[in-house]
C-alpha cells in the first residue's frame, strides 16, 4: 500500500472521528461536566438549598430550575428574572423577595410566607400556592391562570388588569379585598379559599359551593345561604352563622347516628349524601332541600315536610315516612323498601315510581275488595292494611311486611309470599293455594 493511500486513510478517519468525539464531548460536558464544574449562583440547577440562609446571594437571573429551596430563609432576596421552573420552595420564608420577571412555572410554594413579595410580570402557571402567605404581595402583570391557590391567604394582594388569574379565584380575591364591588355570589365557586375574618354578612350566597372554605372569624349573619355547599367548611367560635345555617352546617358536617332533629328548620338546605342514618326528623321542615344519596336509612320522618325535596337515590329502608308531605318530591331511584309511607301525602308534581304509588294508596288507604292481581308489593310495609276480600293473585309480597295486616277472605293464589312477614295477620278464608311462602313468617294458627 502506498504512502499516498495511507494519507488519504488517515485524513478520512480523523475527518470522521474529530467530530464524534467533538459531539462526545458535548454531551459530556451538557449531561455530566456542566452541572460539577458550573458556579452557583448563578448556575443552581437542582441545587439543595434546603434549610438554608440564602440572605447573602445575588440570585438574579439565576438558573434555579428543579432547585430545592424548602423552607429556606430567603426573605428580602432579589429572585429578578430568575428561572425557578419546577423549583421547590415549600415553607420557604420569601417575604419581601423579588421575583420581578422571573419564570416560576410549576413551582411548589404551598405554605411558603411570600407576604410583600414582588411577583411583577412573573410566571406562575401551573404553580402550587396552597396555604401561600400572598398578603400585600404585588402581582401586576403576573400569569397566574393555572395556579392552585387553595386556602392561600390574598388579603391586601395587588394586582391590575394585565394580571391573569382564574375567575374563581378572581372572584375570591375580590371577596377578601373588595366586598364593595360584588353584587351577588349566588351560585359562585368558593371551594377552598382562604376567607378567614371576611364580611359576608347579608350577602347573596344562594347555591354558592363553600366546600373546604376557610371561614373562621368570618361574618355571615343574616348571608342566604340557601342551598349553599357547607360541607368540611372551616369555622370557629369567632364564625358568626345564622342559627338556622349554624345547625344546617353542624349536619353536613356529622357524621353520628340517630342525630336529634325533631322539628329542625333544614328547608333549602343542600344535604346530598348526608348521613343521617336513624335520625330523628319527626316534624322537620326540608321543603325544597337537596337530600340526593342522602343516607336515612332507619330514619324517622314522620310528619316532615318534604315539598318539593330532592330525594334522588336516597337510601331510606326501613325509616318512616308517615304523614310526611312529598307533594312535589323527586323520589327517582329512592330506596323505599320497608318503609313507612301511611298518610303521607303526594300529588301529581311528586315522582315517585307505579309501586310506590300503589304502596302509599294502599297504606294509607287500606285495599279492601282491590283488584291487585299481578301487583309489585315487594318489600312494601303493609303493617296491619286492610285488605280484606283483595285479589292478590299472582302479587310479588316478596319481603313485605304484613304484620297484623287483615287478609280475610283475600285472594293469595299463585302469590309469591317468600320471606314476607305474616306475624299476627289474619287470613281466615284467604286463597293461599299455589303462594310461595318459603321463608315466610306465618301466623301460628292457619286457617
Amino acid at each position: 500500500m502506498s504512502g499516498r493511500v495511507q494519507s488519504e486513510r488517515f485524513y478520512l478517519l480523523l475527518a470522521i472521528t474529530l467530530p464524534l468525539l467533538a459531539l462526545l464531548a458535548y454531551f459530556a460536558y451538557v449531561f455530566f461536566l456542566r452541572d460539577l464544574i458550573a458556579v452557583c449562583p448563578p448556575s443552581c440547577r437542582s441545587h439543595d438549598f434546603a434549610n438554608g440562609n440564602l440572605l447573602s446571594l445575588d440570585l438574579r437571573g439565576a438558573d434555579l430550575r428543579e432547585a430545592n429551596l424548602g423552607n429556606a430563609t430567603a426573605s428580602g432576596v432579589n429572585f429578578s428574572g430568575a428561572d425557578l421552573t419546577f423549583a421547590n420552595l415549600t415553607g420557604a420564608n420569601l417575604a419581601g423577595a423579588d421575583f420581578t420577571g422571573a419564570n416560576l412555572i410549576a413551582a411548589t410554594l404551598a405554605y411558603a410566607d411570600a407576604s410583600r413579595a414582588t411577583f411583577t410580570g412573573a410566571q406562575l402557571g401551573g404553580s402550587r400556592l396552597e396555604r401561600a402567605d400572598l398578603s400585600s404581595a404585588l402581582l401586576a402583570g403576573a400569569d397566574l391562570g393555572t395556579a392552585t391557590l387553595l386556602h392561600a391567604n390574598l388579603r391586601g394582594m395587588q394586582i391590575d388588569d394585565r394580571t391573569r388569574l382564574d375567575p374563581k379565584w378572581l372572584t375570591v380575591w375580590r371577596v377578601v379585598n373588595a366586598p364593595h364591588t360584588v353584587d351577588s355570589l349566588e351560585n359562585a365557586d368558593l371551594r377552598d379559599a382562604n376567607l378567614l375574618g371576611v364580611d359576608l354578612a347579608g350577602a347573596n350566597l344562594h347555591g354558592a359551593d363553600l366546600r373546604n372554605a376557610l371561614l373562621a372569624g368570618a361574618d355571615l349573619r343574616n348571608a342566604d345561604l340557601s342551598l349553599a355547599r357547607l360541607q368540611q367548611v372551616q369555622t370557629d367560635d369567632a364564625t358568626r352563622l345564622d342559627p338556622k345555617w349554624q345547625q344546617v352546617w353542624a349536619v353536613v358536617n356529622t357524621v353520628d347516628r340517630e342525630q336529634q332533629l325533631a322539628g329542625a328548620d333544614l328547608s333549602n338546605a343542600w344535604l346530598a349524601g348526608v348521613y343521617l342514618r336513624a335520625a330523628d326528623l319527626t316534624g322537620a321542615n326540608l321543603a325544597h332541600s337537596v337530600l340526593s344519596d342522602a343516607d336515612l336509612r332507619y330514619a324517622t320522618l314522620a310528619s316532615a315536610d318534604l315539598r318539593a325535596a330532592n330525594l334522588r337515590h336516597a337510601a331510606i329502608q326501613e325509616g318512616s315516612l308517615a304523614g310526611a308531605d312529598l307533594r312535589g318530591a323527586d323520589l327517582t331511584l329512592a330506596d323505599l323498601r320497608l318503609a313507612d309511607l301511611r298518610g303521607a301525602l303526594v300529588d301529581d308534581a311528586t315522582v315517585l315510581d307505579a309501586a310506590q304509588y300503589l304502596i302509599v294508596d294502599l297504606a294509607s288507604n287500606g285495599g279492601v275488595g282491590r283488584d291487585l292481581r299481578q301487583a309489585n308489593l315487594s318489600w312494601a310495609d303493609l303493617a296491619g292494611v286492610d285488605l280484606r276480600q283483595a285479589d292478590l293473585t299472582g302479587a310479588d309480597l316478596r319481603q313485605a311486611n304484613l304484620t297484623g295486616a287483615d287478609l280475610t277472605d283475600a285472594i293469595l293464589a299463585g302469590a309469591d309470599l317468600s320471606d314476607a312477614d305474616l306475624t299476627g295477620a289474619n287470613l281466615q278464608g284467604a286463597d293461599l293455594s299455589g303462594a310461595q311462602v318459603k321463608g315466610a313468617q306465618l301466623p301460628q294458627a292457619q286457617p
